[in-house]
């Protein structure tokens, strides 16, 4: 093997080449890569943090709703005890309203049943003294 002036020119212009094709071509390409790398990682992390957000309010929520849901419950089993005391007490307030009238009306019927019988009994005597009057002729 022999060496000569080609062999080195072509080393030479082979270590020329691959400087040149690295400042041209690699770097560039190799800042590119990084840069997209770089985005896609910011991406990454962002989707990652906003996944992590949404998970937060969806539990949020869920509490919300189930303390919603126990509120209601709450509120409806009050509202339903309420309701069944002031019906109770209304029905008593009916019931003795009934009674007072009942009463009334059965003081009522006996005072005018007294009073007709007073009528009855006077109108007796006062028939019989008629009748005692005609038969003694007295008429």
């Amino acid at each position: 093997m022999e060496f000569n002036a080609t062999f080195i020119v072509s080393v030479i212009s082979f270590i020329i080449f691959t400087l040149l094709m690295n400042e041209i071509l690699y770097k560039p390409v190799s800042k590119i890569i990084e840069e997209r790398e770089h985005l896609i990682n910011d991406n990454y992390e962002n989707a990652k943090a906003s996944k992590d957000h949404a998970g937060a309010i969806y539990a949020d929520r869920d509490e919300k709703l189930s303390k919603t849901a126990a509120d209601n419950k709450k509120l409806t089993a009050e509202s339903l005890t309420k309701a069944n005391a002031d019906a109770k007490i209304k029905t008593t307030e009916a019931k003795q309203n009934s009674i007072a009238q009942i009463n009334a009306a059965k003081s009522d019927i006996q005072n005018k049943s007294d009073a007709l019988n007073n009528e009855v009994k006077g109108r007796i005597d006062e028939l019989a003294d008629n009748i005692s009057a005609k038969i003694l002729g007295e008429v």
